[in-house]
C-alpha cells in the first residue's frame, strides 16, 4: 500500500478524534457553566410566582371577611417546583443538558402561633393562627419558605424571616385624641401537606365567625403574638414596628405605640393619652390541599 494513503487515513482519524474532543469539551462547558445558570433561572422565575401566589391569596382572603362571603370556597393552584417533565428531554434537546426540575412542599397548619389581646381590664382572649406554607427543593437557587399567617406573608431563608406583607393590623388617630385599632385574628384550621413537583390545589372556606366580645373602649390595649421559636418572634416584632410605623404617619403619637420582642413572642401596645377604640373582625379558614392533574388523557 502506498505510504501516503495510509497518511491521509491517519489524519482523518486524528481530525475525527480532535472534533470529537472538542464537542465533548463543550458540552463538559456548558453543563458547568450553562445547565447551571439556566436552572438557577427558572427556579428564580418560579420562586416570584409563588410570593405572587401568596399576596394574592392574602388579597382574596381579605375580601372575603371585609364582605362577610361565609361559605364561599376559594381554590388557589400553583406548582411546587420548576416541572420535572421538562427534564426528560425530546428529540431536540438533550436530557443532560436539560436543568434537573425543582420541587417543593405545601401544608397547612391549625395553631403553631397564637394571638393573645389583652384590652386593660378585660380578660385575655387568645386565638391560634394556624398558617399555610411553602416550602422549596431548590438545586441551583437559594432554599425559600414563604408563610401566611394572620394576613401576613412571611419570608424565610437561611439568613432569618422578613416580612413581605403586613398583618391585618391598623391604628390611627382620631379627631379628639383618641385612637382606633383594627385587628382581624385570621385563623386557619387545617393539617395536610403535598410535596413534590407537580401542581397542587389549596382550597379555603370560610367559616361563620361570631362577633367578638373584645369590640370596645379602653385605656390600653396588649396585642402578643407567641410565634413557636424566635426567628418567627422576630419577624412579627417586625409586623407590629410597622404597624407603629403606619400609625406615626396618621399622626398617631410615637409615644402612644410600643413594641418588643421576647424569646418566642412579640408584642404591639397601644396605650395614648385618651382612649383606644378597638374593633375585632374574626375570620376563621378551613383550608385543604389536593393534588391537581397535569396532563389529560
Amino acid at each position: 500500500m502506498p505510504l501516503c494513503a495510509r497518511d491521509d487515513g491517519l489524519s482523518e482519524v486524528v481530525g475525527f478524534v480532535l472534533i470529537l474532543a472538542l464537542i465533548v469539551v463543550a458540552l463538559s462547558l456548558y453543563q458547568i457553566y450553562g445547565v447551571p445558570a439556566a436552572g438557577r433561572e427558572n427556579e428564580i422565575a418560579h420562586m416570584n410566582q409563588v410570593k405572587d401566589r401568596f399576596i394574592d391569596y392574602k388579597i382574596v382572603l381579605d375580601s372575603l371577611w371585609l364582605n362577610n362571603r361565609n361559605g364561599v370556597l376559594l381554590s388557589t393552584a400553583f406548582d411546587l417546583g420548576t416541572g420535572a417533565g421538562a427534564t426528560g428531554g425530546s428529540a431536540f434537546a438533550l436530557p443532560i443538558l436539560t436543568p434537573a426540575g425543582s420541587g417543593g412542599t405545601v401544608s397547612a397548619k391549625s395553631g403553631g402561633a397564637n394571638l393573645t389581646i389583652a384590652p386593660e381590664g378585660k380578660d385575655p382572649v387568645t386565638i391560634p393562627l394556624g398558617s399555610l406554607s411553602y416550602t422549596s427543593s431548590n438545586r441551583y437557587w437559594v432554599d425559600q419558605t414563604w408563610t401566611y399567617q394572620m394576613g401576613a406573608v412571611f419570608l424565610s431563608q437561611d439568613g432569618g424571616t422578613t416580612v413581605r406583607v403586613g398583618p391585618s393590623i391598623a391604628a390611627a388617630k382620631t379627631a379628639d385624641e383618641n385612637i382606633t385599632l383594627t385587628v382581624a385574628p385570621i385563623s386557619l384550621e387545617g393539617s395536610a401537606g403535598i410535596a413534590g413537583s407537580g401542581p397542587v390545589r389549596v382550597e379555603t372556606r370560610m367559616r361563620w365567625s361570631d362577633p367578638s366580645s373584645l369590640s370596645g373602649t379602653y385605656d390600653r390595649v396588649n396585642l402578643t403574638v407567641d410565634a413557636g421559636d424566635p426567628a418567627t418572634a422576630r419577624a412579627w416584632k417586625r409586623a407590629f414596628d410597622e404597624v407603629r410605623q403606619r400609625a406615626i404617619e396618621e399622626s398617631v403619637e410615637p409615644s402612644w405605640l410600643s413594641t418588643g420582642q421576647s424569646g418566642n413572642t412579640a408584642t404591639l401596645t397601644v396605650q395614648p393619652e385618651k382612649k383606644v377604640f378597638l374593633t375585632v373582625y374574626p375570620a376563621n379558614y378551613t383550608v385543604s390541599i389536593y393534588n391537581a392533574a397535569s396532563l389529560m388523557e
